[in-house]
């Protein structure tokens, strides 16, 4: 067995200062953030726009994209190598939206290829909430089937927030959000984002604020209206995070943990663990609340000892 990846890899986050962003990633997940605008945390990431690091054991210090590199299916697995090859497929972060994020969408896999080039995937993502204010709100989709002469009329006369699905949020609450659906994260929400490895975003409304540089940030709103799911999405909005979301490119479930437990990895793909309570070990790597793990496709088992809750999560194949 490859001594490098036998045990849990912790990883060292990157952090993005954000004109939403605020101090919630210290506060409840104990993040040294670097600003009192820091609006994400990458945990697991090796998309160019941010790589996250390894920060322990052989492969200290190796950007994630590096040991996929070194390692190859050793560390993603036999099958998501021959699906993805060193392209590493998940992006795991935190979000604190100290203030409300921008109305958005992402392209899925054939869209980001024609409108951003080779190479380039969509985005699919879900979002678990991790807290949430009184009161607080997100947006997903329409709340009603949208025409595009009227939704494109609705973004230059700054009304489109009249259309939108606005929902409620509490922590716990699960919202799988498929490429093209129109959403934003509202104000006084922190959230843990699973999603595809891109960073391609449309913006379409941004309440006319202007971003940390002074300037107003861009929109994108002809790609957006390329892309964008009309559709109403009233009654769509929450997903069962213990049945699991499953979705083409990632599964994920909460599971409890309570003293020791052996946990299968499989040998075709590796398994990212997300803590959400308590606090344990996987083999010898200690993690709490806010720690993020990777589990290598070759260890073949992990045992995890301690008490707490995790979001597990996956490559579906």
């Amino acid at each position: 067995m490859n001594v490098e990846i036998v045990q849990p890899m912790k990883l060292s986050p990157v952090y993005k200062d954000m004109i939403w962003g605020g101090s919630g990633l210290r506060e409840y997940l104990h993040k040294p953030i670097p600003s009192e605008h820091t609006g994400e945390s990458w945990e697991v990431s090796a998309h160019p726009s941010g790589q996250s690091r390894i920060a322990g054991g052989p492969c200290q210090g190796m950007t994630l994209g590096e040991a996929v590199s070194r390692l190859g299916a050793d560390l993603v697995g036999t099958e998501v190598w021959k699906r993805y090859g060193n392209k590493f497929p998940l992006l795991i972060k935190f979000i604190d939206a100290h203030d409300k994020l921008s109305v958005q969408v992402h392209p899925n896999d054939e869209q980001a290829r024609r409108l951003e080039g080779a190479g380039e995937s969509g985005k699919t993502e879900m979002w678990y909430v991790l807290h949430a204010q009184p009161g607080a709100k997100l947006v997903y989709g329409f709340k009603r089937e949208i025409a595009e002469d009227e939704l494109e009329d609705s973004i230059a006369s700054g009304t489109i927030e009249s259309l939108l699905n606005w929902v409620d949020v509490k922590a716990g609450d699960t919202f799988f959000i498929p490429a093209g659906t129109l959403h934003a994260i509202g104000a006084g929400i922190l959230i843990a984002e699973i999603q595809q490895s891109s960073d391609t975003t449309y913006r379409v409304y941004d309440y006319n604020r202007l971003g940390l540089d002074g300037k107003p940030r861009q929109l994108h709103v002809e790609k957006a209206l390329q892309v964008v799911n009309r559709a109403s999405s009233l009654g769509e909005e929450r997903s069962d995070i213990d049945a699991g979301v499953c979705c083409p490119f990632f599964e994920t479930k909460r599971v409890r943990f309570r003293g020791e437990e052996a946990m299968a990895v499989p040998r075709e793909r590796f398994e990212i663990l997300i803590c959400l309570e308590g606090s344990g070990t996987a083999n010898d790597v200690e993690f709490g609340i806010g720690d993020v793990i990777l589990l290598p496709a070759a260890m073949g088992t992990c045992l995890t000892k301690g008490e707490g809750m995790l979001l597990k999560t996956h490559v579906a194949l």
